[in-house]
C-alpha cells in the first residue's frame, strides 16, 4: 500500500479524501471537542479541494446522515474556500438554536507537511432550560461529576474533560467518525463505567467483536450490548462503587478517568 504524501493529497479530491482518512487532523479533534462534550453527536466530515456546495448537499442528504437520531456536525475540509458558499453557511450557523453546526477548516501545504486552520465554527450556545428541582440522585450526580472535573485537572488528563451536570453519562470525543466514549455512573446500581459507545454502525461493532477475546485480554470482562431493537451498539466496563460514601469519590473518579484511557488505547487498535 503507497502512503501518500501531503503534497500528493493536494494533487487530488480523492488522495486528498484518503490522505484525511488516514490523518485526523489534531486541530479539527480539538476544535469540535468541545462541542461534542457536551452534545454527544456525530461529526459528519466532508472533503473537498475546492469547495462545492454539491458536495455538503449530497453530504446532508446522505440516508446514513438523515436516519441520525440528532442533527450532526459536518466539519467540511476544503483547500480554496468560496466567500459565497462561506456566507450562506455562516446564516445557517447563525441561525441555528445550537442543533446544528457547521465548521469549515483550510488545508494547506506548509512545507512538506499539511496544515490546517478554522474558518468557520457555530456559536457554542447554552441552551435555555427552565428551572427544575434537584432530586436527590440529581445532587449525587453533580457532586460526583464536580469532584470528576477536579481529579482529571490534577491528572492532566484535558481528553476526558467534562463539564459538571446532574446526568448519569459524560460524552467525550475518541478522534474517529460515529464513536465516542461514554462516562457512566448509577446512583442506584452503584458502578461508575467507561464504554465505547457506536453510533448506527453495527457493522464496526461485528467486527470488534471478532477481536472481544484480544480486547478482553487487555481490558477484562466487557459487557458488548447491540440490540436488533437499538440503531445504536455499546461495549462498557463497569467498575463497582458505593455512592452512599462521597468520600470515595475522588477515588472512584481516578479510577474511572484511568479505566476510560485505558479503554480508548486499546480500542484505537482495532478502530
Amino acid at each position: 500500500m503507497t502512503t501518500i504524501t501531503a503534497e500528493q493529497a493536494l494533487k487530488s479530491k480523492q488522495n486528498f479524501t484518503e490522505y484525511l482518512a488516514d490523518n485526523t487532523p489534531a486541530l479539527v479533534t480539538s476544535t469540535i471537542a468541545d462541542y461534542q462534550a457536551k452534545s454527544g453527536k456525530v461529526v459528519v466530515t466532508i472533503t473537498d479541494l475546492t469547495q462545492n456546495f454539491e458536495t455538503f448537499v449530497n453530504a446532508v442528504n446522505n440516508p446514513t446522515v438523515l436516519e441520525l437520531p440528532q442533527k450532526p456536525y459536518f466539519a467540511w475540509i476544503i483547500t480554496n474556500p468560496k466567500d459565497r458558499i462561506m456566507n450562506v453557511l455562516r446564516l445557517i450557523n447563525e441561525g441555528s438554536t445550537g442543533d446544528l453546526g457547521i465548521f469549515v477548516f483550510r488545508a494547506f501545504l506548509n512545507n512538506d507537511k499539511m496544515d490546517f486552520e478554522c474558518l468557520l465554527k457555530p456559536e457554542l450556545k447554552e441552551k435555555q432550560k427552565k428551572a427544575k428541582t434537584i432530586t436527590k440522585t440529581g445532587e449525587i450526580q453533580y457532586d460526583y461529576w464536580k469532584i470528576y472535573s477536579e481529579v482529571c485537572d490534577e491528572m492532566g488528563e484535558g481528553d476526558f474533560q467534562i463539564e459538571p451536570a446532574s446526568q448519569h453519562y459524560q460524552n467525550l470525543p475518541i478522534g474517529k467518525k460515529g464513536v465516542y466514549i461514554k462516562q457512566t455512573m448509577s446512583v442506584k446500581d452503584n458502578y461508575v463505567a467507561s464504554e465505547i459507545f457506536i453510533g448506527n454502525n453495527k457493522q464496526l461493532f461485528a467486527d470488534l467483536k471478532k477481536n472481544e477475546k484480544e480486547i478482553e485480554k487487555e481490558l477484562g470482562t466487557l459487557s458488548w450490548d447491540c440490540k436488533d431493537s437499538n440503531k445504536s451498539c455499546f461495549i462498557r466496563r463497569m467498575i463497582f462503587v458505593d455512592f452512599t460514601n462521597p468520600e470515595r469519590y475522588q477515588e472512584y473518579a481516578k479510577q474511572q478517568i484511568e479505566m476510560a484511557i485505558k479503554v480508548k488505547e486499546t480500542f484505537l487498535k482495532y478502530l
